[in-house]
C-alpha cells in the first residue's frame, strides 16, 4: 500500500480518498505523508478504543504504523515529480491504485484486524443501518473534501480509485480466500 500510494503521488494526477486527507495534514502540518498517515491512523486507532474494541487487532495496529513507514521508505527510491513522460505517469497511477487496492484485500483476508478507516465503516455502518458502500462512500467524500480543502493532491485519478478500489479489493480477497481453503 505505501508504494502504490508513493506512485500516485509522484504520477501527479490525484492520491485515493484516504492519502488525499494524509497528504493535507502533511501539508498543514509540515510533516512526511507516511507521518501524517501513522499519525491520523493512531488517532483513529485510539477513537475506536472508546467506540468498538472488537475492530481492533494485530493487523490494526500493524497497519496504522506500517503503511506510513513504507511511504516514507519507498518516497526516496520513486522517481519523478509529475512532470516525467505520460505513459509513465499513466503506468504510475495504474500500478499505485492496484497495489492499494490488492493491499487493502491482503490485510483483509488475514483476519487479523481492519485498518483504522475501515473499521470505522464498518462501525457507522452497523449504527447507522445503512450499507458499507454507502458508508464508504460518504467517508470518501468527507476525506476528499477535506483533504483537498487542506491542499492535499486532488485529480482524476482520486474519482478512478474511489471507483475501482471495491472491484480490486473484492477481487483479491476472492483470490485470497480461495488460496486459504487450498491450503487449509
Amino acid at each position: 500500500m505505501g508504494l502504490g500510494i508513493d506512485l500516485l503521488v509522484r504520477a501527479g494526477f490525484g492520491l485515493d480518498p484516504l492519502s488525499i486527507f494524509q497528504s493535507g495534514l502533511s501539508n498543514v502540518f509540515h510533516i512526511s505523508l507516511g507521518l501524517a498517515s501513522q499519525l491520523l491512523m493512531l488517532s483513529i486507532l485510539l477513537v475506536l478504543l472508546f467506540l468498538d474494541r472488537s475492530r481492533i487487532g494485530i493487523g490494526t495496529i500493524l497497519n496504522s504504523v506500517l503503511v506510513g513507514a513504507f511511504v516514507n521508505w519507498f518516497a526516496p527510491y520513486i522517481q519523478g515529480d509529475g512532470q516525467a513522460l505520460f505513459w509513465l505517469r499513466m503506468l504510475a497511477v495504474s500500478g499505485g491504485i492496484l497495489f492499494v487496492g490488492v493491499g487493502i484485500g491482503i490485510y483483509i483476508s488475514a483476519c487479523l484486524g481492519e485498518a483504522g478507516i475501515d473499521a470505522l465503516m464498518v462501525y457507522f455502518s452497523e449504527k447507522f443501518r445503512l450499507n458499507i458502500r454507502k458508508v464508504r462512500i460518504i467517508l470518501d467524500i468527507i476525506l476528499t473534501a477535506a483533504g483537498f480543502a487542506l491542499g492535499g493532491r486532488l485529480g482524476w485519478a482520486t474519482f478512478v480509485s474511489m471507483f475501482v478500489n471495491g472491484y480490486i479489493i473484492q477481487g483479491t480477497v476472492g483470490i485470497a480466500d480461495k488460496i486459504l481453503q487450498r491450503i487449509t
